[in-house]
């Protein structure tokens, strides 16, 4: 935490670093070009680098947001204040490409929503015997609330999401409360599905959710959950955002325009004073034509570097215990200060879950270090009993590591899990999964067969939902991932 004395020292101090703006470069001599254009260059990036992990969050939100409410997503489309079905209320497969490492088990429905100065209650309706999820993520990725099977039960109900502090007594019928602290906030919902129910229960809990302004929802609350749903009003313009400026220094275009918008943490003020003075911190409006060419030249390269940075490591092993498989560290979904972590989850596909709703062991990697190819053959073996520790649910799906999309296959399987059918166990009680391009021979084989595709890196993700305190502790380690040569 810094006062205001301090930041305003700081600030000062970096305006001499990197000249008074594009007026002052304009007037140095050939002379002073040469002595100070590379070291305003190496601050650019430097602190561009740092900028890119901070705001890579954000940026992926904008172009999210964006696509979704814009109706770019082909398989995700709704206004604000409204609930999108994933591919129509259908299960993700190969075709689903509107974001990364999507789940072929689960029912996806999602909705943005402006909530400064627009209050809204959403409707869970009862879900029996069914597991779910709603999770709600601010603008930084972090999630700031749950109402599922795990948090709120089975029976369902209304509840209030509000931005900022809410001071006012809880509205009547009103169960609970969410606060977010942006004021946009993103809501996922998931439902546990497979290929011979989605439809029934697209129908029968997916579509029952509801979004409603709390003023509409004061009219009335014995009928609020029959509203007709109905984009939200008065949502301020959308930040031009794309994939196509990830490596651009355009990027912080977009960064900038959010950053503006929210209202930053205290305790991180002085890394919004080092922002300030590459011209994209929220205390300044970032205008390339304005900004000095030694300080544009290093963020175009703090773009491109961070862009590769995240792409590289977000496949690096993080432990396991060498079996192949990587175990995100506990802070997922929370993050606090782990602006490493926080990119690299967000980059590698949106709404990371908190480990108590959910585990997401990765694997890249075979246990001898060698990456997963489409090339080889492998085994995964769980022993006698001890499949994942799930109290909902488990899955191991299979990505294109360079997509991080599934992939077709002549049997259209995508994962194996709890709810495929006719596994077969060995003859000790162990199951073992076997991920192969090539269909097996034998039976047990064949029953328990992953489909890979020759010639792609494969990206696997074991999901374990609802899980035991053994799984959110870290305590579990997945069996290894086994190349058979």
């Amino acid at each position: 935490m810094v006062n205001n004395r301090v930041k305003a020292c700081l600030l000062l101090c970096l305006w001499a670093i990197c000249g008074a703006g594009s007026a002052a470069e304009q007037n140095w001599s050939a002379e002073q070009q040469k002595l100070f254009g590379q070291s305003v260059t190496d601050f650019a990036r430097s602190v561009g680098l740092v900028g890119y992990l901070y705001g890579i969050t954000v940026f992926e939100f904008a172009v999210a947001e964006k696509r979704q409410v814009e109706g770019i997503a082909k398989d995700n489309s709704a206004p604000h204040g409204m609930f999108s079905y994933f591919n129509g209320g259908r299960l993700s497969d190969h075709t689903t490409t509107w974001f990364g490492v999507p789940n072929p088990d689960v029912l996806y429905s999602s909705a943005w929503v402006y909530l400064k100065g627009n209050p809204y209650v959403i409707y869970v309706p009862p879900m029996d015997h069914v597991w779910y999820s709603v999770q709600f993520e601010n603008y930084f990725t972090v999630d700031e609330g749950y109402l599922s099977s795990r948090t709120i039960g089975q029976k369902g109900g209304y509840f209030l999401v509000t931005y900022g502090d809410w001071k006012e007594p809880l509205p009547p019928g009103i169960q609970g409360h969410v606060k977010l602290t942006t004021p946009t906030t993103w809501i996922l919902t998931r439902i546990e599905a497979t290929r011979d129910n989605e439809r029934e229960r697209h129908l029968k809990y997916e579509r029952k959710f509801r979004l409603i302004p709390l003023d509409r929802y004061l009219q009335d609350p014995a009928r609020a959950r029959d509203f007709e749903p109905t984009p939200q009003q008065n949502v301020p313009p959308l930040v031009d955002a794309s994939y196509d400026i990830r490596e651009t220094a355009e990027f912080f275009r977009v960064v900038n325009h959010h950053l503006r918008q929210i209202e930053v943490p205290r305790e991180e003020q002085a890394l919004m004073a080092l922002f300030d003075a590459a011209g994209f911190g929220p205390n300044v409006v970032f205008d390339p034509q304005k900004l000095p060419k030694q300080t544009l030249a290093g963020l175009e390269q703090a773009a491109r570097e961070g862009f590769h940075f995240l792409d590289t490591m977000r496949a690096r092993p993080i432990g396991g215990g060498g079996r192949g498989w990587g175990i995100a560290p506990k802070t997922i979904g929370t993050f606090g200060q782990d602006y490493v972590l926080r990119a690299l989850c967000v980059f590698g596909g949106l709404g990371a879950n908190i480990p108590a709703e959910a585990v997401y062991p990765n694997a890249y990697s075979d246990s001898e270090g060698r990456l997963l190819s489409g090339d080889h053959d492998y085994t995964i073996t769980f022993p006698k009993g001890q499949t994942p520790p799930a109290e909902a649910f488990w899955s191991i799906t299979l990505m294109d590591a360079a997509t991080h999309f599934m992939v077709d296959n002549p049997i259209h399987r995508n994962h194996v899990g709890r709810h495929t059918k006719g596994l077969r166990y060995n003859p000790d009680g162990s199951l073992t999964i076997y991920v192969s391009s090539r269909q097996p021979k034998d039976p047990l084989q064949r029953a328990n067969w992953l489909p890979s595709v020759p010639g792609i890196k494969l990206h696997l993700i074991m999901r374990i939902y609802q899980p035991t305190q053994e799984a959110v502790d870290g305590r579990y380690a997945p069996p290894p991932v086994v190349r058979v040569d």
